[in-house]
């Protein structure tokens, strides 16, 4: 016996092919012979259906998913000019306004589960607000710091901030300080200063020689004092001294310290500019290395960019050595377990911006002159180079911004015609070019794709 046509009625999904297979197959074996239509029955059915229907059901993919960036934008608003916070879909240009009377400036950082953002407010205050505008919080306020400069990161519970200030200590008498704070952004313990050491003044402070350099979860931080590298957990607890007395020489003259996003290693530059050459060290102290070990290594810019599986570094090498103006650089890739260093870009010129997909098999930069750049991708093993957004005038292009997934592309893009700089969108392969800013906006930046 067929199954009632009351049934069919009632499930009008009943053509689609997984249902009218299930009910092929209930004809098939006589089903009202062995399980007689009742409203039990109907009701058994009803779940056996749903249950093959999930079965049966594709997962959703990241492509269902609204892909959301954060970015601040500059706007006249009667006689004044106001940086607020926006955060906008991708897809459908739809935009909400986060931070009404609060001017941002960077960093823009998304909790780990993508549902809430930290953020520098009136340029030396730290706020927390959600992703569609709601919950905005102060979490830290402080007056009398001279061009302040932060740092920050989110725990992995996406509860907890540790961020890092930088107060400048050498445009007058005064000393600057550097300070590390750890926040409970549920308010229930609020913020802490973790440490404090003053820098520079007259006559020099020396309590510490480098900023505050976080790991990606916020879980360790990383600092040059005394003329060697220390670590710390965020709370201030277990500083380690990493380096030895022999190395003294060598931590010196390093510049900036730079995590693996694994937490296992720091990269660093050491060596008079710009014959500088890049070390690196283990997070428990052990196994410094010079990775270049060549006096005659030209690294240019000064800045190491961490591949996202932890095995290779990209920087910027100038061909010619003594060349300071850029114009012979290549971007380089150096695998650490090899020790071996690859040339990916194989064209000196000025390049810049550089940045690795998430899923490590592209790098994205921009190549060319200032006001005459033009944005590229390259595989990251150096094949396929591809020019992208090339329908765009050559201009000034920066803060170059990878999608979760890497399948898009964010980045700031400087109009010939009007002198502003709006933030534009584009597929990974080239395809669907789009400007996500609008008249109103005078000047974009900071781009930051939340997490999915």
């Amino acid at each position: 016996m067929p199954v009632p046509q009351e049934f069919k009625l009632s499930v009008g999904w009943a053509s689609c092919p997984p249902i009218k297979s299930l009910l092929q197959i209930m004809q098939l074996f006589s089903f009202n012979k062995l399980w007689p239509i009742s409203a039990i029955g109907i009701f058994s059915l009803t779940l056996l259906i749903s249950l093959f229907l999930s079965l049966h059901s594709p997962p959703p993919t990241a492509a269902q998913k609204p892909r959301i960036l954060a970015f601040t934008a500059l706007q006249m608003r009667g006689s004044e000019n106001r940086s607020p916070l926006f955060a906008v879909n991708a897809t459908s240009w739809v935009r909400r306004q986060l931070t009404p009377n609060i001017d941002v400036i960077a960093p823009l950082v998304w909790s780990p589960n993508g549902q809430r953002l930290a953020f520098v407010g009136g340029y030396s205050d730290i706020y927390t607000v959600n992703a569609d505008g709601s919950r905005l919080t102060k979490q830290f306020a402080e007056a009398g710091c001279k061009a302040a400069h932060f740092e920050i990161a989110w725990f992995s519970n996406s509860q907890k901030l540790v961020f890092a200030r930088s107060c400048n200590g050498f445009t007058s008498d005064a000393p600057g300080s550097e300070s590390l704070y750890t926040s409970d952004t549920s308010g229930i313990k609020g913020t802490k200063l973790v440490r404090e050491w003053e820098v520079g003044g007259e006559p020099p402070k020396t309590e510490i020689s480098s900023e505050f350099y976080l790991s990606g979860d916020g879980q360790q931080v990383a600092f040059v004092k005394d003329r060697n590298i220390y670590k710390m957990n965020a709370d201030g607890s277990e500083m380690t001294k990493l380096t030895k007395s022999p190395d003294e020489d060598i931590i010196s003259g390093a510049r900036d310290l730079f995590w693996s996003p694994d937490r296992t290693k720091i990269a660093f530059l050491s060596g008079a500019y710009p014959k500088q050459q890049i070390y690196t060290i283990n997070a428990d102290g052990s196994n410094l290395k010079n990775l270049t070990n060549n006096p005659q290594n030209d690294v240019y810019n000064g800045k190491l960019l961490w591949s996202p599986e932890s095995s290779r570094i990209a920087y910027y090498y100038n061909n010619k050595p003594g060349d300071s103006s850029g114009e012979q650089q290549d971007i380089y890739l150096l695998d650490i377990n090899r020790g071996t260093a690859k040339n990916l870009t194989q064209k000196p010129r000025n390049y810049d911006e550089i940045s690795w997909s998430p899923d490590g098999k592209f790098i994205v930069f921009v190549a060319g002159e200032f006001n005459n750049q033009k944005l590229y991708t390259i595989n990251a093993d150096g094949n396929q180079l591809n020019q992208l957004a090339s329908r765009l005038e050559p201009s000034v292009i920066s803060e170059l911004a990878w999608s979760s997934d890497s399948q898009q592309i964010a980045f700031i893009f400087n109009e010939i015609q009007g002198d502003k700089s709006n933030l534009y969108v584009i597929n990974r392969d080239g395809s669907a070019l789009n400007k996500l800013t609008n008249d109103q906006d005078l000047n974009a930046s900071h781009p930051v794709w939340q997490p999915q």
